[in-house]
């Protein structure tokens, strides 16, 4: 397990709500706290569709608007909790062994903290799957230049 805390709140919640980011992850699921509180589960209504899909979880990218509609104002959130998880074809290239690969981000006392985790298909001790997950993280995090303060669990 990862635990970070992000040093420029302003420049992740950018990347987050206004790039392009973090849109390939699956939402699990979102929770905004502002003067209500409102909460998003990922898991995609197959029925809604023409079309059939394989995918159970929708992207970030298709939810990005509504959260950044329920944020933007004059008053920052009073709470926010996103859990997404790595895509399908993403955990299958980094960590086959993995059943989900999750991150998540939350925002608290203006502090966005980011926690990794894991979860494999069978139990074992082997932790080799979190490890290349965290490691996948921390590159992400440099790729994008989100500086931040990092502790290992």
């Amino acid at each position: 397990m990862l635990v970070c805390t992000v040093n420029n709140t302003k420049k992740f919640m950018s990347l987050l709500l206004k790039e392009n980011t973090f849109d390939r992850f699956e939402l699990r699921s979102a929770k905004i706290t502002t003067f209500t509180t409102f909460e998003i589960d990922g898991k995609l209504n197959k029925e809604f569709f023409d079309e059939a899909t394989a995918e159970d979880f929708c992207r970030w990218e298709s939810v990005k608007q509504f959260a950044f509609d329920i944020i933007k104002g004059n008053k920052l959130p009073k709470f926010i909790k996103l859990v997404f998880a790595a895509p399908p074809s993403l955990k299958d290239k980094i960590a086959p062994q993995a059943s989900v690969l999750f991150v998540n981000i939350t925002f608290e006392n203006n502090t966005i903290t980011l926690i990794t985790g894991s979860s494999t298909k069978t139990f074992t001790m082997d932790k080799s799957a979190e490890y290349i997950w965290d490691e996948y993280i921390k590159g992400f995090l440099n790729k994008y230049e989100i500086s931040v303060s990092t502790q290992l669990d």
